[in-house]
């Protein structure tokens, strides 16, 4: 279940520009964790990794979701701390 969530958090990050928004915003780990969980979404650290990983590795991963800016996939990707938060729910 927790593999979904995660997928379904990366669909919404691509496709709605308040919640991005909103993650982006985030002064905390603690804030940003709070968003997703507030959001619906419930995975660990590791889920959000090893989903990432795979995702990175498909082939069709365009075809599954939309192209993220640049800016969010540094954040995703760990070029901003605020972001690290991702999956980490305390």
């Amino acid at each position: 279940m927790s593999q979904e969530h995660v997928k379904a958090f990366y669909k919404r990050l691509g496709q709605d520009e308040v919640f991005k928004a909103q993650i982006e915003g985030a002064e905390s780990p603690q804030e940003c964790s709070q968003i997703i969980r507030e959001a619906g979404y419930d995975f660990t650290q590791e889920e959000f990794e090893v989903f990432t990983a795979q995702l990175l590795d498909s082939s069709d991963a365009k075809n599954n979701f939309e192209e993220l800016s640049e800016k969010a996939l540094e954040a995703v990707f760990g070029g901003r701390p605020t972001y690290q938060c991702y999956g980490v729910i305390e």
